[in-house]
């Protein structure tokens, strides 16, 4: 029996280094390319009609989509938030 754990220990061993070797050869695939990240700033947004939380005070949310960003603007208080 100790024959057999060896030649399994070494099998496991020798697939182990081929496997290694392999992918030694194989070549590193090319780096991403950064691009410039300026500030985000939103430069055509498209709204939604809003969505009145409240009669009085009145009170609106709008959704908007500002380029690549999701906004949310709450109309009587001109917040607005953005990701």
């Amino acid at each position: 029996m100790k024959i057999r754990a060896l030649f399994v220990t070494l099998s496991g061993l020798s697939a182990a280094a081929v496997a290694v070797l392999v992918l030694a050869a194989v070549p590193a695939p090319a780096g991403a390319i950064a691009q410039p990240v300026g500030p985000a700033m939103p430069e055509e947004c498209v709204c939604s009609r809003g969505l009145r939380l409240a009669e009085a005070p009145p009170s609106v949310l709008h959704n908007c989509q500002c380029g690549p960003l999701q906004c949310v603007v709450h109309a009587q208080s001109g917040q607005l938030q953005c990701r």
